[in-house]
Formats: C-alpha cells, sequence, structure tokens
C-alpha cells in the first residue's frame, strides 16, 4: 500500500443555493410576493461567497470543485464567481439551462489548475421536466476523474407519487456511471447533488456507488452538534445532500456549518439554517441547505494544487 505521502488529498464542495436568482433576469420565480432585487441578492451572494472562504480557514484548503444546484442562470454563477474574494482563485464555470419549470439549474464551478476538463454533457430525462444532471469529464495530474452534479424531483405532492420520478432521474444516472465502469472497472467517479431522497432510498441504492453521506448521517445522529444533517424540515433532520463514489475513490464526507448559517428554531427547538425568505419576507440567509464537503485522496502524479 503506498504512503499517505504519495496521495493528493482534494475538496469537493457541494451546495444548494435555494433560489440563487440572478437580479438582472426575468426568469420563472417560486413566488412572485417575494421581492427580489441587486441588494438582496449581493446579501446572499456575499454569504456563499463568505462561506466558501472560510472552508480555506477550517480545511486548509480551497474546493478545487465546487457542485451548485438552485441557480437560474449562468449570469448568477458570474456574479458569484467575478468581483468578490473568489476572483483570485480562478474558478471556471459550467452551466446550462434546464427545462425545470421554476427555472433553476445545476452548475459547476472549477479551477482548471487542477481540473483539467475533456468532455462536458447535460443528462435529461425526456417524459417530465427537471433539472439535467450535469457531467464533466476532467484529469487531476494523470488520472480520469468522472463527476456528476445533480439535483432531483422533490417530493412536492408526496413520496409516493414522486418516487418514480426520482426512480427514473437514477436510472439515467446509473445507465452513464455503469457504461463508465463497464469500460475501467476503475474510474474514479464522484456523485454530487440534492438528491430529494434519504441514502437509505430505493433509487440511491440502485446507483451501486458507495454512499458517504449514509454513514455521516449516522454519525451526526451520534454527535454532541445540534446539527443532525444537511437540511431541517419540520423540526427534522435530513440528509438530503449526499456524495456517492465508485470504489475506487477513498474519501470521507461532512456537513460543514458556521454560525452565519444557522439561527435559532423556536418552534421546533436547537437549530435551523437560516433561509433567505420565510415566505415572502426577507429575513437575508444563505439558504435552506449546509453545504457537504468531501475529500479524496489520488495519487500524487503530476499536479500541484498551490
Amino acid at each position: 500500500m503506498k504512503n499517505l505521502r504519495d496521495y493528493l488529498l482534494l475538496l469537493i464542495m457541494f451546495w444548494n443555493l435555494e433560489n440563487f436568482y440572478s437580479p438582472l433576469q426575468k426568469g420563472e420565480r417560486e413566488d412572485s410576493t417575494k421581492v427580489w432585487n441587486y441588494r438582496r441578492f449581493a446579501i446572499k451572494r456575499d454569504l456563499i461567497v463568505k462561506t466558501i472562504m472560510a472552508v480555506r480557514d477550517k480545511e486548509g484548503e480551497f474546493p478545487f470543485l465546487i457542485g451548485l444546484c438552485e441557480t437560474d442562470s449562468y449570469v448568477a454563477v458570474r456574479m458569484l464567481v467575478n468581483n468578490t474574494p473568489l476572483e483570485r482563485l480562478g474558478y471556471k464555470i459550467i452551466h446550462r439551462d434546464s427545462p425545470d419549470k421554476r427555472g433553476i439549474d445545476v452548475a459547476l464551478l472549477y479551477r482548471d489548475k487542477i481540473f483539467n476538463i475533456h468532455q462536458i454533457r447535460f443528462l435529461r430525462v425526456r417524459s417530465f421536466r427537471t433539472r439535467d444532471i450535469l457531467y464533466a469529464k476532467g484529469t487531476v495530474g494523470e488520472d480520469t476523474l468522472h463527476v456528476f452534479v445533480n439535483h432531483w424531483p422533490s417530493k412536492l405532492g408526496g413520496e409516493k407519487s414522486s418516487s418514480s420520478k426520482r426512480m427514473e432521474v437514477a436510472s439515467l444516472l446509473k445507465s452513464v456511471t455503469d457504461s463508465i465502469k463497464s469500460a475501467n472497472p476503475s474510474a474514479f467517479i464522484v456523485a454530487m447533488g440534492d438528491f430529494n431522497d434519504a441514502p437509505t432510498s430505493e433509487a440511491l441504492r440502485s446507483l451501486g456507488l458507495n454512499n458517504l453521506s449514509g454513514r455521516l448521517k449516522d454519525s451526526l445522529t451520534g454527535s454532541g452538534s445540534e446539527v443532525k444533517g444537511s437540511h431541517k424540515y419540520r423540526g427534522k433532520w435530513e440528509m438530503l445532500d449526499q456524495f456517492l463514489v465508485s470504489d475506487s475513490v477513498k474519501g470521507s464526507a461532512c456537513v460543514f456549518y458556521m454560525p452565519h448559517l444557522l439561527t435559532e428554531d423556536k418552534k421546533y427547538f436547537g437549530v435551523k439554517t437560516r433561509r433567505t425568505f420565510i415566505g415572502p419576507r426577507f429575513v437575508g440567509g444563505a439558504s435552506d441547505h449546509l453545504p457537504i464537503l468531501l475529500r479524496i485522496g489520488l495519487p500524487k502524479v503530476g499536479v500541484s494544487i498551490e
């Protein structure tokens, strides 16, 4: 077995940004009673940037990949990485508008000094309108890494009526990951996203990937922290945001939280995520989800994170 010093430890981040809409575009909005303008956008954007900067302070480095969901446009993501402290890190953007009814999409930020892109695809379900799955194939040093960013259909309308939609998206993702593994059984695959389902769900188990966030949920339950997942709904913490990896990927995941991402849960006690809106009222939080982090080790060949 190789010594740990032979491996490059890299950080990946995923975050559901809860309706991170551009103030410059008049796209579909979840609730027309919510007043959205540049000042409110800037407050939300700056909290997101503050959080990503805090990752460096706590983890010792910036993520080389950041998967995002619930953004409405390339413009919104560009305004996140340009003219902010993130600009000096040189993040590149992958985004495409999806057919989602709310106008929200997935995106990927990547540092091209570390991740050299070779292929980009957007996987689309044709039978109903939902978010595309973003697929990026690239190299880190001499190793190929396959990355998938997901935002699966929600449980709106009930779990039973929506589970078939998540199974259909899971089938689409599995068809591509199985093809990759068939060509190379040792392939490095990372699937991240808001899967709108528990790690134990049939849809997620069907993928045949190792769910690192499933084990994370168990460890959070036994921890002394008031944070027990990535999302809290009606007093219950859930692990909707997850990292799934192929057998070749060795890594560990965690929920990343800071005081500015949380607020007192006066109804159900403890803490909860600090949202941007509560109903039509602007409260100025970053998101109703917490970001998650994945640290992986790849052979240290021909790459530096400086």
